[in-house]
This record gives C-alpha cells, structure tokens and sequence, in this order.
C-alpha cells in the first residue's frame, strides 16, 4: 500500500486566522467581584443536551472565580436580551462567553446583535464577548490529547466532525485544527467533515477508503452528547455497512473534559484585558 502524505488528501487552499493567541494573564487584572460571565449555550430540547448544559456551567462556576451564570439562545422562557438584563448591574462587566466552537451565524449575528442591544439599554454597564471555544490555542492540543489512546492500529485516520456553518470562517476554523492536530500527532491522517455542510461525512470516509485507510476515528466537534450524537451513532452504522472494509469508531463529545475549563477562563481573561491592563 502506498505511503499516505497530508498532501494526498484534501485540503483547503483557504485559511482562517482567528485562532486567539495568549499571554498569561493575572487574576489580578480582572476583579472578580464587579465581572459576571454569561455562558450562553445554543439551548436545545433534548434532556441530555439540557443536563450536559447544566452540567459544564456548574463545573465552570466551581472553577471560575468569577460571578458565572447562564442562558440559551434559543428554548428559553425569555429572549436572549432578557436574560442578559437580568444579570447586568450598574459599573460592573458583563462578559458573554459562547458556549459555541466556532464563530457560526449564531455567534457572530444573533449573540452580537444582543450584546450590541444590551450595551444600548445599559450605557452604564461594561459588556465584553469572548471569542468561541474552538478559537482558543489550546484547543488543538486537547484535541490531539484525546484523539492518542484512539491510535493504537495503522492505516488509522482522524475525522474532525463539526456541525458546518453558513458561515465559512466556521468552517475554516475546523479545517484549520484537524491540520493542527494531525502535526502535533505526527502520524495519522487527520481532516475535517461536517454534518451539515460539504465535505460530510460520507463523503469523506469514501475518500478515505480510496486511500487505504482501514481504520477512522470519529471525534464529534461539539459540546453534549444528545440527539445530534445519536443520528451520528445511526450513519457511523450505514456508513459501516457501507465500508465493510473500514473500522469506524466515534469519541466522545466535548463537553465532559474538564480541560475545557482553564481555556473558558483565559478567554474570558483576555475579552477582560482591555478594560482593566494598563500600558
């Protein structure tokens, strides 16, 4: 069989160049009693998305020393707007960390168009949106990190699975850290589908079928397992009947690894910085 090369496989000419570069930040810079961070989920009406929600927002406030609290998008009693009004109180900061991975439409219309609202109705309030989780450095490495005790076989490729987005910042930005992950590995070949969009994921195991690869690891790009994960669990078995040949195995979702954490709080750290470093 042939040597496999990232440059035999497909790979977008394109680049995103969000990807939040950090400095380490002090504590100190960011008063914690007079800043409330808002994680803001899509919001969904599964039970387990819910639980999982409800969940990464108590790890987070158990590790945050800041005031944190949370909404939803959307399968909210109130509208997002509301919500923000609740928590907003006069000279402190209010800082939106979108419990999103990637600057979608969601993030870059609907959550800024409420945070431009808000920073209307309330002139004497400080609000701040933090970049997306999937735009942090590390990411990449957590990704890399989880992905290595799936390595065991040869001929084994990654299959970074997103959502997919109107928006093809988004997309890039997946493309971007499945190139990412596969130089930390070194090894395997790694590449982004989406579920949503094109490539998906049908499209991208054949290819990687008609390059030899016998095993894939599948690791959903998103926050919960739920209904979304659970039509995946359904297409991994078509596809599997499909590609007799190809062994397919699915990690898990996102959201349980509490190494998300540090990097939810550095990215609320930095949307800080402006406010309170000093040159």
């Amino acid at each position: 069989m042939q040597n496999l090369n990232r440059t035999d496989f497909r790979k977008s000419p394109l680049r995103y160049s969000g990807i939040v570069r950090y400095r380490q930040t002090s504590m100190n810079t960011a008063p914690s009693n007079s800043t409330t961070v808002f994680l803001c989920g899509h919001g969904s009406s599964d039970p387990q998305s819910q639980a999982a929600f409800i969940d990464l927002v108590e790890r987070f406030r158990r590790f945050s020393a800041f005031r944190v609290v949370a909404g939803t998008l959307e399968f909210s009693e109130r509208l997002l707007d509301e919500q923000l009004a609740v928590h907003v109180s006069k000279g402190n900061h209010l800082v939106l960390l979108p419990m999103f991975l990637a600057p979608g439409v969601h993030v870059e219309e609907d959550l800024r168009g409420a945070l431009s609202r808000a920073r209307s109705a309330f002139p004497e309030v400080s609000f701040f949106q933090t970049a997306t989780l999937g735009e942090h450095e590390e990411m990449e490495t957590l990704l890399a990190e989880r992905v290595k005790p799936l390595l065991e076989r040869s001929h084994t490729a990654v299959v970074l699975l997103a959502h997919g987005s109107r928006r093809e910042e988004a997309n890039l930005l997946v493309q971007e850290l499945a190139d990412g992950v596969w130089e930390q590995l070194g090894g395997p070949l790694v590449t982004a589908a989406y579920w949503k969009v094109s490539p998906d994921l049908r499209q991208t195991l054949r290819e990687l079928s008609d390059q030899g690869i016998r095993h894939a690891v599948i690791v959903p790009f998103f926050l919960s397992e739920g209904s979304i994960t659970e039509r995946i669990d359904l297409e991994i078995e078509r596809l599997s009947a499909e590609f007799p040949k190809m062994h397919i195995l699915r990690d898990k979702a996102l959201g349980e690894d509490d190494r998300l954490l540090p990097l939810m709080q550095e990215l609320v750290l930095s949307a800080l910085e402006p406010a309170f470093v000093v040159a």
